[in-house]
């Protein structure tokens, strides 16, 4: 083969070569989200553990709580807790109360913030002794802490201007906590506002016509948020 043919064959060979496979955008996308993700929960799971020790708690894990209608406990990331208390705006008049408590993680980071007084509520005494340890413990506290080891449903909530809710529990309590609460209202008027993190069951504020939703937060893949939260207030009496 002389040199013109070779390098003819050269070129013919090159132009039916088929370029190197390329990774399609959408899996770029979701690979990038899927890392993104990783990492932001290496750096919840990162500064949880430096923030219990820092404040000398301990309140990590998931526990199972034994009554009908409860979810098992497991926690929120401190930094996600933060943004919430942030946007709930907690002023030295309010009483904070967490709903579904479990070893006080909310309640402790409420604590750190001036108000009149953190409220834990948790049916299981065993979580509540915990809350309680850790409310003991606690670095840096500002405001009073009381546990108080009731169902959900059952407590006074007269005093209450603010509340958290992690999905601690199924519609059939959350209906019964917010006539509880709509109950507290009309009995003693006054504005209520809370959070409600992994919102299972908005509709069921929604549809009472006592409250109206202000906010709410749904975390792209890679945020270090990685529940949905809403956020409700009383509405106005006419």
């Amino acid at each position: 083969m002389n040199v013109g043919s070779h390098q003819a064959q050269v070129e013919s060979d090159r132009r039916h070569t088929p370029p190197p496979a390329s990774i399609p955008s959408s899996t770029q996308t979701s690979l990038g989200a899927f890392l993104g993700g990783k990492a932001a929960s290496l750096g919840n799971r990162l500064s949880d553990f430096f923030t219990e020790q820092r404040l000398s708690i301990r309140t990590a894990g998931r526990q199972p709580v034994s009554a009908p209608d409860a979810v098992p406990y497991s926690t929120f990331a401190y930094w996600s807790i933060q943004r919430v208390l942030d946007r709930l705006q907690l002023t030295p008049d309010d009483v904070f109360v967490d709903l579904g408590c479990g070893r006080g993680r909310v309640v402790c980071c409420a604590a750190l913030r001036a108000a009149r007084k953190i409220i834990g509520v948790d049916i299981d005494p065993d979580l509540c002794q915990q809350a309680r340890q850790n409310a003991a413990r606690l670095r840096g506290r500002r405001t009073p802490v009381e546990i108080l080891n009731v169902p959900a449903q059952d407590c006074d909530y007269s005093e209450c201007t603010v509340m958290f809710m992690f999905n601690p529990f199924g519609r059939q309590t959350v209906t019964s906590v917010a006539a509880a609460i709509i109950d507290s209202i009309q009995r003693k008027p006054r504005s209520v506002r809370f959070g409600y993190v992994n919102p299972r069951h908005d509709e069921v504020f929604r549809d009472s016509g006592a409250f109206e939703q202000f906010d709410r937060w749904t975390p792209p893949p890679w945020s270090r948020l990685k529940f949905d939260v809403s956020f409700w207030r009383s509405l106005p009496r006419e």
